[in-house]
């Protein structure tokens, strides 16, 4: 009796979302009209592009107005995502543009904000270690600041975002001996940055 699924039941809301809907399931209905439901995109990818914008930025104000933005700029191109099963690797590289036209625009660096967006933080009683810890922070997060943008991007997918080299050579539309490469002049670049600074 309790094992079969009452009909009524299933027909009560048959447009219901899954709980957690796949990325093709949520695109096909915003394009059908419920607009809301690309709400579950963002829920889903906010976090990490803010942190990938933060990192290449150097600022976490305009790393989130820039994630923001390139949210809006997806919803409103939607229809030219051709796969909607690789979603994540379109809406990225609208995000990593946004951050390279941003980059171009605002070549100054402001170290005030750099030091805002890796969280130094502004107690003077402060453990010893936790001050040291933030300094540090500080201390790499403007050093890739210095890097190439390519450099730092490679950087930050592998050695920040945890990803592997073929899913950043997907990201990024490279290929895995390419990324090697780069990652390697990366490191180099941030090793001569960091000379003489204790990790």
């Amino acid at each position: 009796m309790g094992m079969r699924e009452n009909p009524n039941r299933m027909l009560e809301n048959p447009n219901r979302m899954p709980e957690s809907p796949t990325d093709g399931t949520v695109i096909e209905r915003v394009l059908c009209g419920d607009t809301e439901s690309f709400g579950f995109l963002i829920d889903r990818y906010q976090d990490d592009l803010v942190a990938y914008a933060n990192y290449m930025i150097g600022s976490a104000d305009d790393a989130a107005d820039v994630v923001q933005d390139s949210f809006v700029r997806a919803y409103k191109s939607l229809r030219q995502c051709k796969d909607p099963a690789r979603f994540k690797a379109w809406l990225f590289r609208i995000v990593s543009n946004q951050c390279k036209t941003h980059l171009a625009r605002h070549h100054r660096r402001h170290r005030e904000s750099l030091s805002a967006a890796v969280g130094v933080p502004g107690d003077k009683d402060a453990p010893d270690t936790a001050v040291e810890g933030a300094e540090l922070r500080r201390t790499v997060h403007e050093a890739l600041q210095h890097l190439t943008v390519d450099q730092r991007e490679a950087l930050v997918l592998k050695y920040i975002d945890g990803l592997s080299l073929p899913e950043i050579a997907d990201l990024l539309s490279t290929s895995q001996s390419a990324l090697k490469m780069r990652l390697l002049r990366g490191r180099e670049a941030l090793r001569e940055r960091l000379q003489g600074v204790a990790l």
